[in-house]
């Protein structure tokens, strides 16, 4: 079996896109999407990506939606194991590649990590102009008025927008870039982040990325302040945290209890994990 399950090739053409996109931080750069035993739309993009920059130095954790012990994370680490026969943990600390579905980890990244995004709708542009030439286009001119639009509007009617994941982000002072759909609380992660982050979309055949120390800032008015979810008085039931992001649970009893969403944080916290 070939090593990492896609052809040398493959792998070349993918880590080009990756060089490229690197480059220029926050464009979305095409790549030959190929079939992998998996469905589209269930992370394929982000596990080719991983597949095409893996070796046997690596230590891989892969999480969905902050948990490492779900169906999609799970079915995920194993396969990449099995093709690589690389180390796997669920410690953030000591993974050198962290594949992920809509979730940044709680635990701050080092120099040296790669965090590896699924993404199921690459172009943030897609919500405000369906016609794929005219974003392009509108990316070449950072035309970005139908968002700012978008953004007035939510503001003027609710207050503030309602975009609760995939909210637009500024790469670098010059591309508007969907962050997957991440949560609000992670945006601020994504600025100066000290690891390097990839992004693949499988069904749509893009990649882009964001390099270690880029400036990344969401899209907002000047007077107004960018608000993310709001957790306060409010502490995980497990490790009595009160500073990460939070799952709404009810028990079998009906009570609304609170969770960490990140499974691993969790865990260091409450001192399960030596």
């Amino acid at each position: 079996m070939r090593y990492a399950f896609l052809d040398e090739e493959a792998k070349k053409e993918i880590r080009r896109s990756i060089l490229k996109a690197i480059a220029i931080p926050g464009y979305i750069v095409s790549f030959a999407s190929r079939e992998m035993p998996v469905a589209r739309g269930w992370g394929t993009g982000g596990l080719q990506v991983t597949l095409a920059i893996i070796n046997e130095s690596d230590t891989l954790k892969v999480i969905d939606q902050g948990c490492d012990g779900s169906v999609n994370a799970v079915n995920i680490r194993n396969f990449i194991s099995s093709v690589t026969n690389v180390k796997t943990t669920t410690k953030t600390t000591e993974a050198t590649i962290i594949q992920t579905r809509h979730r940044i980890p709680e635990i701050e990244l080092e120099e040296g990590q790669t965090l590896v995004y699924q993404v199921p709708m690459p172009d943030i542009l897609e919500t405000v102009e369906p016609n794929t030439a005219k974003q392009k286009i509108m990316h070449a001119n950072a035309d970005y008025s139908k968002l700012w639009v978008l953004l007035y509007e939510d503001t003027s009617m609710f207050g503030d927008s309602r975009i609760s994941n995939r909210y637009p982000v500024i790469v670098y002072n010059r591309y508007a870039m969907d962050p997957s759909p991440i949560p609000k609380y992670d945006t601020p992660k994504l600025n100066n982040n000290k690891a390097l982050q990839l992004f693949g979309a499988g069904r749509e055949k893009k990649i882009y990325a964001i390099p270690p120390y880029t400036k990344v800032e969401p899209l907002k008015f000047e007077d107004r302040e960018f608000k993310v979810e709001n957790f306060e008085g409010q502490v995980c039931q497990r490790c009595g945290s009160s500073n990460s992001f939070l799952d709404e649970v009810y028990d079998d009893n009906g009570e609304l209890k609170y969770y960490c969403n990140d499974t691993d944080y969790c865990d260091v916290q409450s001192g399960d994990k030596k």
